[in-house]
């Protein structure tokens, strides 16, 4: 099958969630079909990206951009304008241009955009299009608009989540099929863009990358990762540190909490102190993870599915873990992870963990082997294949 796949910006290395999962889907891609790729290239060396898919060679099609530095300015921008921050960042003629002449001279089977930011593109082509939409960008702003913030601030999350629902869904509905990660995300979207066809395609993990060492785990050491500058996942560690650690302090003096990720913001670094060790950018997470007694996903927002859930299970590692942090995933809760949204049932399960040893094993246990029969990436490629077989023989399932 020839499949033409359009993406943000090179995966290169994918250590954010959003750029797993294009490493991921274009790894099973390239390795089962005939892949041309396009999009945007932020840096002059592609050596990681061409090391990683030879196969690629001479189907390579980028748009060099600088880095778009200012994010705030860039951000007051788009306040003022008519689409919103995510629009305004993909928005490339140059690289619309090239899409349009690589369609034009190709027969495509597949049109695979990833994230609803590279749909807006007015595009024409008798392929298949297929949008791979990772999150919900629209519901992501709507629940950061709901939130204590300043004025400015919860204005301007208020527009994004205006602007975002009439652009996204303008762009779901240019599509043949949408990829959502939930049936969650699957029902939002069906409210507005019902005449869509959907497959869930979940986020995945790789189960052979992200696996247990058998390092010595650190006594009541507690572990989060994830971008840090993104703004889920810095609210949810304040909360936890405010609201959350105080309690599990209260009770076990000697706990720490191991905030990994790059970009702390300076509000997240000033509760640094010898039981919150906040790391900063690292090279690998894993070590952080092997060592830690407890995961914690604290998330009080946020769409689509969280990888970094799917990554400790993955490691062998109990998770402790609100609502919206699990949202999407098939986890039971006190059979696969521990699903609390009250800060003091919060901490009382991470302690419960610390001391429980029978506890642990269950959860480490049936969490893994949900892994392993269900986020796979071998497994989430299946899932993949059975929809381009669906689509290309014109039996489309109507919502």
């Amino acid at each position: 099958m020839k499949i033409l796949h359009v993406f943000p910006q090179l995966p290169t290395p994918p250590t954010s969630g959003g750029a797993l999962r294009v490493f991921h889907i274009l790894k099973h891609l390239s390795q089962h079909h005939d892949v041309t790729v396009a999009g945007f290239s932020e840096n002059g060396n592609r050596e990681y990206f061409n090391n990683s898919f030879p196969e690629l060679e001479g189907k390579m099609h980028f748009v060099h951009r600088k880095p778009k530095n200012f994010r705030r300015l860039r951000q007051a921008y788009s306040y003022l304008t008519n689409h919103s921050y995510w629009y305004n960042w993909a928005k490339s003629a140059e690289l619309e241009n090239k899409i349009q002449k690589l369609l034009d001279t190709n027969s495509f089977d597949i049109f695979q955009v990833e994230f609803s930011s590279m749909g807006h593109y007015n595009l024409e082509t008798d392929a298949v299009r297929v949008l791979d939409a990772h999150n919900v960008e629209y519901d992501n702003f709507r629940r950061m608009s709901q939130l204590q913030w300043s004025g400015l601030r919860k204005n301007f999350y208020r527009r994004e989540y205006q602007k975002c629902f009439e652009e996204e869904i303008a762009a779901f509905k240019r599509q043949d099929a949408l990829f959502v990660t939930s049936e969650r995300d699957g029902q939002l979207i069906a409210k507005d863009a019902p005449d869509v066809n959907q497959f869930v395609i979940p986020n995945g993990v790789d189960t052979s990358f992200f696996k247990s060492n058998g390092a010595e785990e650190e006594p009541f050491s507690i572990v989060f990762t994830g971008a840090m500058k993104y703004v889920p996942n810095y609210d949810g560690m304040i909360f936890f540190l405010d609201e959350i650690f105080p309690t599990i302090k209260k009770s076990i003096p000697q706990a720490k909490v191991y905030i990994v990720g790059s970009n702390p913001p300076p509000i997240l670094r000033a509760y640094k102190s010898d039981s919150v060790i906040i790391t900063g950018f690292v090279d690998d997470v894993r070590p952080y993870v092997d060592k830690a007694s407890v995961f914690v996903v604290p998330l009080k927002m946020g769409s689509g599915t969280r990888l970094k859930v799917l990554e400790a299970l993955s490691m062998e590692k109990p998770v402790v873990s609100t609502s919206i942090g699990c949202e999407g995933i098939d986890v039971e809760d006190d059979e696969h992870i521990i699903i609390r949204d009250d800060p003091t049932q919060f901490a009382e399960a991470v302690i419960e963990i610390f001391d429980n040893q029978k506890l642990r094993k269950r959860l480490i246990d049936s969490g893994y082997d949900l892994m392993k029969k269900k986020y796979d990436w071998n497994v989430v490629g299946e899932s993949i294949e059975q929809s381009f077989e669906v689509l290309t023989s014109k039996e489309l399932v109507t919502q």
